[in-house]
């Protein structure tokens, strides 16, 4: 009984009224609507995402100029084997140096090469379009070296890499379009 008394007396409860606005904050940015958040670009945890791929993408064309240099450290030595990502035109131009007395301008040839795709991972990582397409080219070209010679590992593993880096680039592609 005294309950309802102090119901009826009391007023409405402090717990019943309407939210009242509040005074606009200067630090606050105004919201966005999911569905136009879904048009303007990704989202953070879908450019988190596309970011990763892509840097994972660009970073492959350092593993190709890191392999092939150990694999032109090992020819250089005299051993006969290789990895099996490194770069077809490097060991022709190491073939090439061990028939002839060329071998200090193949082993620039060959640095030459693998700088350029150290240069290529680092503007791909970076996100430029251009150096994932004009990466991807060499390397298919370079993968063509071993469908010639009909490696068909090597081959197996060029395919299996220029698929990580096309995973990269269209990461990039997707990050860089308008509204992302």
């Amino acid at each position: 009984m005294e309950v309802e008394a102090n119901r009826r007396h009391a007023g409405p409860s402090p717990f019943s009224r309407p939210p009242q606005p509040r005074p606009a904050s200067t630090f606050a940015r105004p919201a966005v609507a999911p569905r136009e958040a879904g048009r303007t670009g990704a989202t953070g945890e879908e450019r988190k995402t596309l970011e990763r791929q892509r840097r994972n993408g660009g970073q492959w064309f350092y593993w190709i100029a890191g392999l092939s240099l150990i694999n032109a450290a090992i020819a250089f030595a005299g051993q006969e084997w290789r990895f099996i990502l490194g770069l077809g035109i490097t060991q022709i131009v190491q073939e090439l140096a061990k028939s002839g007395s060329g071998g200090t301008k193949a082993g620039l040839v060959g640095v030459a090469v693998i700088v350029i795709f150290v240069v290529l991972g680092q503007r791909a990582v970076q996100g430029h379009g251009w150096a994932f397409l004009v990466g991807m080219t060499l390397f298919a070209l370079d993968g063509a070296i071993f469908v010639l010679i009909q490696d068909w590992i090597g081959v197996g593993f060029h395919a299996f890499a220029l698929l990580m880096i096309v995973r990269g680039y269209v990461a990039a592609r997707r990050l860089s379009a308008p509204g992302a």
